[in-house]
């Protein structure tokens, strides 16, 4: 329950909204054509409201007209007006509402529902009976009027009596004609000729104060009164209607803000339209607003006419209303929904289900086919143009070109952005080669490469991941290797130390003293294999300390093999050595590159042929300021691998394991030459095995 009342609220206030605007509009056209029609202004309806019956015009010009009739009645001397028996009976319709005298003296015509002349004949202003409060007198020479005994001045311009049959009769404001009819201030008047001559006639009008009805007539009096009273209430009740509508456009501003909930929905429906259906239906509404007409006077039914007016314009309003609010949201968008958009997006849709190869020739072959038919249509509305003359067919053209220019600025922006998105991945994808697995690549969603870019931006990512999982792989293994070595030193300690004191007792069996031996020589080789292991572990775990210093290659050479000088000469190998006497100096650590010589030369002395030659070399290459040192040796088994994977941990070349070794020298000797800015590569070639260590000068 409450999820509808929150959707419905808002469109109660925008209802609101809705009808308050149309009720003001509706008052507005209703004042502008009551004004502009009718001889309505404030101060009539001021008149109307205060019921005040007498001031108002509509009397004004009853009386006057009941004054023409009593002046043309007595000054009729050709009876023109048919006996006195037939037209005074509209004037006794009024039974006592209406008391009236008119005497021509010259004639002795008298008309009269009175049995006394009220003074007049004496000369004297007449003097009303009790009950009536309102005279219009001519005592043949001006007119006098009185209302609740104040004297009423009818030659003034607003006196209302102007407008009526009694300015005929007022000299000051009477246009002469001897042609007929003229106007005076807008109002059509009769000319002098048709005028009666009441020069010295007594005409009185005396009104009742409280105008009742005739049971026995109709009475027009009463019916001016029953009129006035119903325009009233129509008034009043139009003022609660405005005020009414007033309300509700305040109260839909103070909840604007769910009144724009609505709004948006409205403008979601409009936001679909093309711009040019828009701007032909804008277009539209303005000249019908512009072409609507404020006057009546052709018009056979007023309801009908003010009603069509008050729709047409509030039809216009909530269009342009619509309009206005679509373009504040939407802006930029407002305009680029068109017809060309819409047909190049449904191009976009087909092409986007072509490959890119196909896609891009097939864009470039629409833009001439498309090109080519609005020449054709350009050129054949020329020709229109210049056969005819007639402006339509310029105009046509011209659209034909306008859209001919835009759909080249499209391609070419189109195209601009392509190439700018290429050069985007090409950038990209050597951010990639070298190593940037983090910056993602970012086009628009509606870019021809946008696909392309995502794709990338997934290989990156897949890449990315498992450079991470192999990284942290080799952590751990690191980790463990390190941690078992550390955990092994102690026993291991412990059993080299008991061992030391059993090879010194006396008196042992011979046996004994045989596995005393065996247990000291695996002790040893135990010790140098979790050396080895944790050296490793260090070096590619980057937690080995580097004391990088200036040294001399070659010396650090020949130092390395006189330590190894006993092994050698009990090894029966031949060493050819070929080292410059003069110094090569180096940057690095020379404890890290002694420990990988004398790696690599026990990896010679164990795995060499008996009796061959194991050559050791060091040569200068200036131009690349490179230091390369050679190890070369024929090995004592088949060498059935792969480069690389001797360098593998726990990996030895002799795979049946019949020679010592823990398979880490290799391992050890390359991750020490890596730490130390080095570079170490093995070649095998048949049964030569060959190591080459290259350093910077």
């Amino acid at each position: 329950m409450d999820t509808k009342s929150k959707k419905s609220k808002p469109f109660a206030v925008w209802l609101c909204f809705f009808i308050g605007v149309n009720i003001v509009i509706s008052a507005i056209m209703f004042t502008i054509t009551l004004f502009k029609n009718t001889y309505y202004d404030f101060d009539e309806i001021r008149t109307v409201l205060k019921l005040d019956i007498k001031d108002s015009r509509n009397f004004k010009n009853y009386i006057a007209s009941r004054f023409d009739f009593l002046a043309r009645y007595i000054t009729d001397n050709d009876d023109r007006y048919g006996n006195s028996g037939e037209f005074p009976r509209f004037l006794d319709n009024e039974g006592e509402n209406l008391i009236y005298y008119a005497v021509n003296p010259k004639t002795g015509k008298i008309l009269t529902n009175s049995k006394t002349d009220y003074g007049i004949s004496e000369g004297k202003n007449p003097s009303l009976p009790e009950g009536y409060d309102y005279y219009l007198y001519y005592n043949g020479e001006k007119f006098l009027a009185e209302l609740e005994g104040v004297p009423l001045d009818i030659y003034r311009n607003d006196s209302g009596y102007k407008t009526g049959a009694l300015s005929n009769y007022i000299d000051e404001n009477l246009s002469v004609s001897i042609t007929g009819i003229e106007h005076v201030s807008g109002i059509e008047v009769i000319s002098s000729e048709d005028i009666p001559n009441i020069e010295g006639c007594k005409i009185l009008l005396m009104v009742r104060q409280d105008i009742i009805e005739n049971p026995y007539a109709n009475s027009s009096l009463y019916y001016l009164r029953k009129n006035i009273e119903t325009i009233r209430w129509i008034i009043i009740l139009f003022i609660a209607v405005f005020l009414l509508g007033v309300a509700l456009i305040v109260l839909s501003i103070a909840k604007r803000e769910t009144k724009k909930e609505f709004d948006k929905k409205l403008i979601g429906i409009s936001g679909k339209l093309w711009f040019e259906i828009k701007a032909i239906i804008s277009l539209f509404m303005l000249i019908l607003l512009l072409k609507i007409p404020l006057n009546w006077y052709y018009s056979h039914d007023l309801s009908y006419f003010l009603l069509t007016r008050i729709f047409y314009v509030a039809l216009c309003y909530w269009w342009f209303y619509l309009m206005f609010k679509d373009l504040f949201v939407n802006r930029r968008k407002f305009f680029t929904n068109n017809f060309i958009n819409s047909l190049i997006k449904f191009y976009r849709s087909f092409e986007s289900r072509k490959p890119f190869q196909k896609a891009m020739l097939l864009r470039l072959y629409a833009l001439i086919a498309a090109e080519t038919v609005l020449v054709f249509f350009t050129g054949l509305f020329s020709v229109g143009a210049l056969s005819e003359s007639e402006g339509k067919f310029i105009f046509l053209a011209l659209i034909f070109v306008a859209i001919g220019i835009y759909l080249i600025y499209r391609y070419i922006r189109r195209y601009s952005g392509l190439i700018n998105d290429i050069g985007k991945v090409i950038n990209h994808i050597e951010a990639i080669k070298n190593g940037d697995m983090e910056t993602k690549l970012t086009l628009n969603s509606d870019a021809d490469l946008y696909l392309a870019a995502e794709n990338l931006n997934k290989i990156q990512e897949g890449v990315s991941r498992a450079v991470e999982e192999k990284i942290k792989s080799e952590r751990m293994k690191v980790e463990l290797i390190t941690n078992v070595s550390h955990d092994l030193k102690t026993p291991l300690t412990s059993i080299i130390s008991y061992t030391d004191l059993l090879s010194k007792e006396e008196g042992l069996p011979e046996h004994v003293k045989d596995y005393i031996k065996i247990l000291v020589q695996k002790s040893d080789r135990l010790k140098t294999l979790i050396r080895d292991i944790f050296d490793l572990s260090k070096a590619t775990s980057g937690e080995m300390k580097i004391e990088k210093e200036k040294i001399d290659l070659g010396k650090l050479i020949r130092q390395t093999l006189a330590d190894l000088d006993e092994q050698i000469s009990q090894s029966g190998l031949l060493f050819k050595i070929d080292i410059p006497d003069e110094p090569v100096y180096i940057i690095s650590d020379g404890t890290k590159i002694y420990r990988v010589f004398l790696n690599l030369i026990c990896n010679a002395l164990k795995y060499s042929l008996e009796g061959s030659r194991v050559y050791i070399s060091l040569n200068v290459e200036s131009s690349n300021k490179k230091a390369i040192a050679v190890i070369k040796n024929i090995a004592n088994y088949e060498m059935n691998f792969e480069e690389e994977e001797v360098l593998e941990r726990f990996v030895r070349g002799d795979k049946s394991r019949t020679t010592e070794g823990s398979g880490l020298g290799l391992a050890i000797a390359q991750s020490f030459m890596q730490a130390c800015g080095g570079n170490m590569s093995i070649k095998v070639d048949g049964d030569l095995f060959k190591v080459e260590l290259e350093f910077n000068l």
